[in-house]
């Protein structure tokens, strides 16, 4: 299928003028042509031709070129309207079958029509990678001589910087992404891994996109990406040195980045979990916890028990009876210090309700502000280590 649109070239005063054409980048045969509509009709004869142009370029081409051999349908568009030609390159390409190759031929034209075909392919584009070649025959010599080249690789590079963009903001990356010359797996696993809590694969999907990202910004083909891929080193550098950290401390950090990016339950849910991870940690190292109890509970029980212990909501369920130390007396000659993290841990909880219960009342601005402030709090209780 060929989708092109209709200028006004190929005779002057009357007499027929023809340029030459260098289609060696598409195996067709190179030489004299009245344009790039006769060009098209001469070299792809068995494809089915789809000519937009206003009545006045339709008109003319008709009079010049034979169009007799060939299927083809002419669609009048408004001269200088973009939302016209946008709108009808862009319907043509989506009834395509998938397993059709389609050609879009944007040499001809109104002045900005170039910029509205391609915007159109773009858009194309993130659904069939590659069965869509967009050809522009470019001028090396006016009115005289024309080069083809193909504008796919331009189209991706706008494809990519999307959705670059958008993985800097957002910290997703769209599975199953395909760009020539470029790996978007690595993008598509750590944002995975990321956004669905896989500490486990973290960290190594960190290190492949890392790896991903400097062999790209050193590949000349995405030189004009290169301040998105610096822009993506800086946002995840925070991961540089992650596995050294404890837990509570990488929870907290994921906490923060999350916070960043608008994902306020993630951030809550890691900020949470961060604390109790914390509280644990400082009982472990005062060998507060039974090698027992670590061999025979999860990191959940102990979590919650100890959470209880310092908060003095002691469930049953939950009750450090592995303890082997007088803790009414731990509790009373500690409690200023348990009192802060009861604080933090209350109000962390308050908020993580009314997001998980989806509270009518809550409004996104204040929950906002508030986890701002938790997120300062718990990050001053670990700085500080009031525990320790």
């Amino acid at each position: 299928m060929v989708i092109s649109i209709l200028g006004l070239s190929g005779k002057k005063d009357e007499k027929e003028t023809f340029a030459f054409y260098d289609a060696a980048i598409l195996g067709k045969h190179s030489g004299d042509y009245h344009n790039a509509t006769h060009f098209l009709l001469e070299n792809y004869p068995e494809e089915q031709f789809f000519f937009l142009g206003t009545q006045k370029a339709t008109r003319f081409q008709k009079e010049l070129l034979d169009f007799s051999r060939v299927q083809v349908k002419f669609i009048e568009i408004e001269d200088n309207n973009l939302d016209d030609i946008f709108e009808k390159v862009f319907e043509l390409i989506s009834q395509v079958p998938e397993e059709e190759t389609v050609l879009l031929d944007i040499t001809h034209g109104f002045r900005h029509q170039p910029v509205s075909a391609i915007f159109s392919a773009t858009l194309h584009h993130f659904l069939y990678t590659d069965r869509l070649k967009i050809l522009f025959a470019k001028q090396i010599e006016a009115y005289t001589h024309y080069k083809y080249i193909l504008l796919n690789k331009y189209v991706d590079i706008t494809q990519l910087s999307l959705l670059l963009t958008g993985f800097i903001r957002t910290l997703n990356f769209v599975e199953g992404t395909q760009i020539e010359g470029f790996e978007t797996i690595p993008f598509a696993n750590f944002s995975k891994a990321l956004l669905s809590n896989d500490f486990y694969t973290l960290q190594s999907a960190y290190k492949n996109l890392r790896a991903t990202v400097q062999r790209a910004k050193t590949d000349q083909r995405f030189d004009h990406l290169k301040e998105l891929f610096e822009q993506i080193e800086e946002t995840l550098s925070v991961f540089d040195d992650f596995g050294k950290k404890p837990i509570y401390e990488q929870y907290r950090i994921v906490a923060k980045l999350m916070f960043s990016k608008n994902y306020i339950l993630l951030s809550l849910t890691y900020l949470f979990e961060a604390l109790r991870f914390y509280c644990k940690i400082a009982f472990d190292k005062k060998g507060l916890i039974s090698p027992y109890a670590k061999e025979n509970f999860s990191d959940y029980y102990l979590n919650q028990s100890i959470i209880s212990f310092i908060t003095q909501e002691i469930i049953e369920e939950y009750k450090p009876a592995f303890y082997d130390h007088n803790y009414p007396k731990l509790y009373a000659t500690n409690k200023p210090l348990f009192d802060t993290v009861t604080k933090t841990y209350g109000d962390l909880r308050e908020l993580r309700n009314k997001l998980t219960h989806i509270n009518a009342e809550a409004h996104a601005p204040d929950i906002k502000t508030k986890l701002e402030a938790q997120l300062e709090a718990v990050k001053q209780i670990i700085d500080d280590d009031i525990l320790s």
